[in-house]
């Protein structure tokens, strides 16, 4: 009886993320019959490339410190990680601005993709996360669902606009996105001084507790360059296989799926990070809620499934337009694949919490030199773009349905199963 108000008040906090995020995707989707009218897949494609290169760096931007800001019990203390985290961030787009210079000095043409604005979208990015779990740390979900709203609808209403008034050209869509990140800023920023976020951090302070979590940057930060270079390495192979349009296809299809699901999982994570945290030492507690969120995350991906292979081509057709018709072969190739990431995704929150990090990292690593490999073995054997998508999709999502068996097997096995291993 105990746990029945901290499971209403989870769930309450869940539903108040994710309905946010339900509303922004809704958002998203919404514009994007109206965008692939506006953009071709050429010009698409040429945006994806922005996003792959940014892909990149902006999950390293802090340095991952900014996962951190749950763990410390004292306001003071998350501050300061707060404070490093964003100091980090600013010297990471600084070098980011210096590379860019560079490349766009030594090759001027790749200035169409927008890369003289990789640094802003970069920096913003690094700030919105460090700002959205410190909200997620003082449980202001309402700030943090209404930002993502904002963000979504700001960035929506400016690659329409803009392609109307400037022409349906990459560039619109990058200064779009970089506009969204500024207004999610505005709406998180004033949460700080109101919910005990001090500025003051004596410096020693922060170095010291920077020090303190090096081990999850040394180890979740190769973890996530490893998921970015599959994120983002995937669409360029593709353009340089397959041609640009097959990267757009394959883009525009991630987006379409992962982008709801994507963002409904990552309210999960946001919420049930602070809580697992809290319960690490009590691997019974963690394990009753990891099986409770997977039971239901799995009964939505399997009722999802059927209707993402049975819906005709036709349909995307009328949908988006028909330059995007072949939309529909990507979706059905790629929904095992998502579906399985989508289960999977909130329990990836454990690695950290039980301080795992070189397991996540090698299962990470695993996970993306799988996915070239396959990609590269349906190439070498002579398969089309739809096989050897349908070979990725398949091959990744049984390796994670064997890593999320692991998972509950070693990182969080049942109490008295790891005795009886040693014996």
């Amino acid at each position: 009886m105990s746990h029945t108000p901290r499971s209403r008040s989870f769930l309450a906090s869940v539903f108040t993320v994710a309905g946010g995020t339900a509303v922004a995707q809704a958002i998203a989707l919404a514009a994007l019959p109206v965008l692939t009218r506006l953009y071709p897949p050429e010009s698409y494609g040429a945006f994806v490339v922005f996003l792959a290169w940014g892909g990149f760096v902006l999950p390293l931007v802090c340095a991952r410190f900014e996962v951190a800001v749950a763990l410390p019990r004292r306001a003071a203390s998350a501050s300061a990680i707060v404070v490093g985290s964003l100091a980090v961030a600013a010297g990471v787009a600084l070098t980011c601005a210096l590379a860019v210079a560079a490349v766009l000095a030594w090759r001027p043409a790749l200035s169409r993709y927008g890369l003289a604005w990789l640094p802003l979208y970069v920096l913003l990015g690094g700030v919105v996360q460090v700002l959205s779990n410190w909200a997620a740390r003082v449980q202001d979900f309402r700030r943090l669902a209404l930002a993502r709203v904002l963000q979504a609808a700001v960035t929506a209403g400016l690659s329409i606009g803009g392609a109307l008034a400037a022409g349906a050209v990459p560039l619109v869509l990058v200064v779009a996105t970089v506009a969204g990140q500024l207004f999610a800023l505005a709406l998180l920023a004033p949460g700080l001084a109101a919910t005990g976020f001090g500025w003051r951090v004596p410096r020693r302070r922060i170095g010291r507790l920077l020090r303190h979590f090096r081990p999850l940057a040394a180890y979740n930060g190769p973890h996530v360059l490893s998921d970015a270079a599959q994120t983002s390495g995937l669409p360029l192979l593709l353009t340089s296989l397959f041609g640009p349009q097959a990267a757009a296809y394959y883009a525009f299809t991630s987006r379409l799926l992962k982008a709801p699901l994507g963002l409904v999982s990552g309210a999960i994570s946001q919420v049930y990070y602070p809580r697992a945290a809290t319960q690490r030492g009590d691997d019974a507690r963690l394990r009753e809620e990891a099986l409770r969120i997977l039971r239901v995350s799995s009964l939505v991906a399997l009722a999802l499934l059927p209707v993402l292979l049975l819906l005709p081509d036709a349909l995307y057709a009328w949908a988006f337009g028909a330059a995007w018709q072949d939309v529909g072969s990507f979706v059905r190739a790629l929904a095992p694949w998502v579906l399985s990431s989508f289960v999977a995704a909130p329990l990836s929150v454990l690695y950290l919490v039980k301080e795992r990090f070189g397991l996540d990292f090698a299962l990470s690593l695993g996970a993306t030199l799988l996915a070239f490999a396959l990609l590269g073995a349906a190439v070498l054997a002579g398969l089309g773009l739809q096989a050897a998508m349908w070979t990725v999709s398949l091959g990744m999502t049984a390796y994670i349905i064997g890593s999320t068996v692991f998972e509950f097997t070693v990182v969080i096995a049942r109490p008295g199963a790891a005795a009886a291993r040693g014996r």
